[in-house]
């Protein structure tokens, strides 16, 4: 697992760059300026409130509350993004739309793509996420059966690996999960994962139906799991 790890950090950073440089050349798009300055209030507050490392539970429950008021208020569409290996916590908003994916960004350009949810790529995190194939959430909320994952990275020469996973599902039980100081009575499915380049579990609790609370999934291995709330819907 070490040396698949090496293989993806071994990406240059220029490209990440060129990544943001990109995104933040859109500045002249209406609808980039309006994200912008509707979504910078949200994290400057975030920012101002929250404590370091990824543990949320640590803030002061009145600030928490506070901040979750704000954000309700709008009615913005909030995710909370947090990856513990990068020790990186914040607050994302929908950035654009590709048919049934939609991305996720917070004001600095991180990125999470996701398909009802489910991870589909990331940017801006250094080691990232190209794009990945998988399970439609339908099929992981009915917490049984067998899955197949296959994930796209690149190398430091810029060629394209692909990593393939056979997972199995299972139903966790009920379990309450607090996003943002709101409790949320859950019910959690585990997904675990085989394959050449190693195995990890990714874990999904849902509130109803097939509306996906939280998740904690595998974006590049060896470099632990991005977990995902959702704080506004």
């Amino acid at each position: 697992m070490g040396a698949v790890l090496e293989m993806i950090l071994l990406r240059p950073v220029a490209t990440v760059v060129l990544c943001c440089a990109a995104m933040a050349s859109c500045g002249t798009n209406p609808e980039v300026n309006d994200y912008q300055s509707q979504f910078s209030a949200f994290a400057t507050l975030f920012t101002a409130h929250k404590s370091s490392g990824t543990n949320i539970a640590t803030l002061d429950p009145n600030a928490v509350a506070s901040l979750r008021n704000a954000l309700q208020a709008d009615r913005q569409p909030i995710t909370l993004v947090m990856h513990p290996s990068l020790k990186y916590t914040n607050l994302m908003a929908p950035y654009g739309q590709n048919g049934d994916v939609q991305t996720w960004a917070s004001t600095h350009y991180e990125t999470v793509s996701l398909r009802q949810g489910m991870l589909v790529a990331t940017r801006g995190f250094g080691p990232d996420l190209m794009s990945s194939t998988g399970p439609g959430v339908a099929q992981i909320s009915a917490g049984h059966g067998t899955t197949n994952r296959r994930y796209f990275y690149l190398d430091g020469g810029d060629q394209p690996h692909e990593f393939d996973y056979t997972c199995t599902l299972s139903a966790a039980g009920a379990e309450s999960v607090t996003v943002l100081g709101k409790s949320f009575a859950t019910r959690k499915v585990s997904e675990s994962c085989v394959g050449t380049q190693g195995s990890f579990v990714n874990q999904y609790w849902f509130d109803h139906s097939t509306n996906l609370r939280q998740s904690r999934q595998m974006a590049v291995p060896g470099l632990g799991s991005l977990v995902l709330q959702r704080v506004i819907d």
